[in-house]
């Protein structure tokens, strides 16, 4: 047994990971603080969805039960599906060119797909957020254990530990390793686009569904597409169902290009696919922008915690890919992991400096080889003659 310590967390960005840190941290009685660089009410508008699997039952270790009953009816993108029986607890991958389906991608479990604007507007209930706090820089003393974070409107706060879960651009991961060595990396060498929208004519909406109850994804030698239900406000009005569509394609981006020519171009190579893919790309209502997606990662690696007194989770620790479906699942491991790390501190059965070293070096090493993986799936899913080798069709949705 060491000595017993109490300690007081402080959470460095209040995104999926850091409310899931916090809601354990809570139902652990440990007092902690939460930061987020940005004003209410502004947290980052873009929608899309995430899928949960292997970590649904870290997230209900983490949430109280009366919040995790909700996460169906209220942060799933369709409250009436079965998320435990298959199809809709996984997806379908087909083959772009001649329409069969390559593979049927089950969960061994529960594979809710959520809306992250909605997941985290439920998960932000009974935390405290301290809003308007940018980071700007961490002192540590020796003498009492402690790190101050200081942010740039001018205040402070001292904690035992200071975790940062502050997104794929994490200034904690920058403080750590300098601006040069934490910078993420962009996916070169492939064109993203995606787009939120209703095809507001219920024939369309129910045909484009067709593919896959909840989400499912076309592999063609020229483009790859990914159709994803988004939002069913009601279940008999498919006019007003919500999609979320994402294409790439190997290339690179032409910044001269127009919305309205972008949107040009990604019709054009959604010809190319076999229904219904090819009529959920030409179908999208002409007033829909398109954007480009920016898509980025950095391979983690072992980072020093200072004495136990700062560390990361989630994409602040492994910014990946969305190719392979795993990025908020590892991001509940680091939560739940890390909580169980505090808890162990708090009882005095671990020392804080090795205890808080540790955690940080299993979320290198498990982050960093997803990272690995999901971006040679990225490409492999662009290369259609040897996609049946790559890591979706050998190891699917599994944590590996």
């Amino acid at each position: 047994m060491t000595e017993q310590q109490e300690p007081h967390v402080l959470i460095i960005g209040a995104g999926l990971t850091g409310l899931f840190i916090a809601h354990g941290l809570q139902r652990a009685n440990i007092p902690y603080t939460l930061f987020e660089a940005e004003e209410a009410g502004t947290y980052r508008s873009r929608e899309w969805t995430m899928g949960v699997h292997w970590g649904v039952p870290l997230i209900e270790k983490l949430l109280p039960p009366d919040l995790m009953a909700r996460v169906i009816p209220e942060a799933s993108v369709d409250k009436t599906l079965d998320y435990v029986t298959p199809p809709t607890n996984g997806s379908r991958i087909y083959d772009g060119v001649t329409g069969d389906v390559l593979k049927e991608l089950v969960s061994e479990g529960k594979l809710i797909r959520v809306s992250r604007r909605k997941l985290r507007g439920l998960i932000a209930e009974r935390i405290e957020v301290k809003f308007g706090h940018r980071l700007e820089e961490i002192t540590y003393d020796d003498d009492k254990g402690t790190a101050t974070a200081r942010f740039t409107n001018g205040t402070s706060s001292t904690g035992t530990t200071i975790v940062g879960a502050d997104g794929p651009r994490s200034q904690i991961r920058s403080l750590l390793f300098g601006p040069a060595e934490a910078a993420a990396q962009p996916l070169t060498g492939i064109v993203h686009l995606s787009s939120t929208f209703s095809y507001r004519d219920a024939e369309k909406a129910k045909f484009v569904r067709t593919a896959h109850p909840v989400w499912s994804m076309a592999i063609h030698p020229e483009v790859f597409a990914y159709v994803c239900i988004q939002d069913v406000p009601n279940p008999d009005k498919p006019e007003d169902w919500v999609y979320f569509v994402f294409i790439c394609w190997m290339g690179e981006r032409d910044p001269s290009l127009s919305p309205e020519d972008v949107m040009k171009v990604a019709k054009e190579k959604g010809t190319k696919l076999q229904e219904p893919f090819r009529s959920a790309i030409q179908w999208i209502p002409e007033d829909v922008t398109f954007p480009y997606v920016d898509v980025s990662y950095w391979v983690a690696k072992s980072w020093d915690s200072h004495k136990g007194r700062v560390t990361l989770a989630g994409d602040a620790a492994h910014p990946m890919p969305p190719y392979r479906g795993q990025g908020l699942n590892h991001a509940v491991q680091d939560a739940y992991n890390f909580v169980e790390t505090m808890k162990k501190i708090k009882a005095g059965e671990v020392a804080k400096e090795s205890s808080v070293q540790e955690y940080g070096e299993e979320v290198a090493k498990r982050g960093s080889e997803e990272t690995m993986m999901s971006t040679k799936n990225a490409y492999m899913m662009l290369a259609y003659e040897d996609f049946k080798e790559s890591p979706y069709m050998k190891h699917g949705l599994s944590k590996r």
